[in-house]
């Protein structure tokens, strides 16, 4: 499987085009088209965009809080949010019983976001609420060294061949005037749910725009891309993950190495506060070894268990970008989500009789 570790080598390295991996590796257009879009997804690996959300002129908060309702109900809420109000990513948390929420708004309406978390207190929706601002958040590249693409495994044998990865850390500095436009934020929303195959064509009929226009488009927004991630979540075989893991501890450049030596580890964020989070997708048969190495190798302020029934990854919110500028649809959500409560309750009135 020497050709398929080399074609995930260079994608991460020169995109996710057919022929500029085939001109990377040497392997024919052919070849490298069935690793992509057949291989691939049976080995549970796909492969995803990481925006500089910076650039995009946005701001990214982790929000923690708790609820008295359960976690389902406001799982629902969160999923209306990422359709509408800036949130990028939110995860239950089963044994800290608390959600994290990822926002990334512009920051110009950081008032009116706090704001409407506030409201959303009042309402009592939420509770325990704790914001702080993200200096970043990146995907980390996938270690090939330690995956068996025969199999579609993980290699067990990675604490005696432990490397730690050299990857900057790429603050993500929200520019005041972004140079992007809806159709370079639609191409970058697409590339994030699934960004093989890369087809011009595609995109355009989706979207009802000319070929032309895309591949413009394509170039502008080619440059916002940090990263084609490659993630491992064996779909055709869950049994193999154990479930995701999230790491909160104080940073140190000492600590941040331990936990990107690790091959698991796919998602890296700080907080303006001085926190750092990673997380970590550990196969089943790995779990006891990583939780092992985690304890002895770093001081762990928390280790959190994510329920992966309540949790939601959103691209990129074009919907929310109109007339070469990012709009402000906090106080218009408040009303909706009153509605929506308002409509739970008449229902839960009506079951009771």
């Amino acid at each position: 499987m020497e050709e398929t570790r080399k074609v995930v080598e260079a994608l991460m390295k020169v995109g996710p085009r057919f022929s500029d991996i085939s001109r990377a590796t040497g392997i024919p257009v052919s070849t490298v088209r069935y690793i992509l879009l057949k291989r691939l997804p049976k080995l549970g690996l796909s492969v995803r965009a990481s925006i500089n959300y910076g650039a995009l002129g946005l701001q990214r908060y982790l929000v923690e809080f708790k609820s008295s309702y359960p976690p389902h109900y406001i799982s629902r809420i969160l999923d209306l949010l990422g359709e509408s109000m800036y949130l990028d990513y939110y995860t239950y948390s089963m044994n800290g019983d608390k959600f994290f929420a990822i926002f990334a708004v512009p920051p110009k309406y950081e008032s009116s976001f706090l704001e409407f978390l506030q409201i959303l207190e009042i309402l009592g929706l939420i509770e325990s609420i704790s914001v702080r601002k993200l200096t970043y958040v990146q995907y980390l590249p996938f270690m090939v060294e330690f995956f068996d693409f025969s199999r579609g495994v993980w290699l067990q044998d990675w604490i005696n061949h432990l490397r730690s990865r050299d990857v900057k850390e790429l603050i993500e500095y929200p520019d005041p005037n972004p140079r992007i436009d809806k159709i370079d934020l639609i191409i970058l929303a697409e590339l994030q749910k699934c960004a093989i195959p890369v087809k011009y064509s595609l995109l355009a009929k989706k979207f009802n725009l000319s070929r032309q226009t895309v591949s413009k488009h394509f170039k502008d927004a080619w440059k916002l891309i940090k990263l084609f991630a490659i993630m491992w979540f064996p779909v055709m075989h869950p049994e193999l993950v154990a479930l995701p893991l999230m790491v909160k501890t104080s940073y140190k450049s000492s600590i941040r190495k331990t936990l990107l030596s690790i091959p698991f580890t796919y998602t890296e964020m700080r907080s303006e506060k001085g926190e750092y989070f990673a997380m970590l997708m550990p196969p089943s048969i790995g779990l006891y070894m990583t939780l092992k190495f985690l304890t002895e190798s770093i001081e762990l302020e928390e280790l959190l268990f994510q329920n992966m029934e309540y949790s939601g990854k959103f691209p990129v919110p074009y919907m929310l970008y109109e007339e070469s500028s990012w709009i402000n649809p906090f106080e218009k959500g408040v009303q909706n989500l009153v509605e929506i409560i308002q409509k739970q309750k008449k229902k839960n009135v009506c079951g009771d009789g």
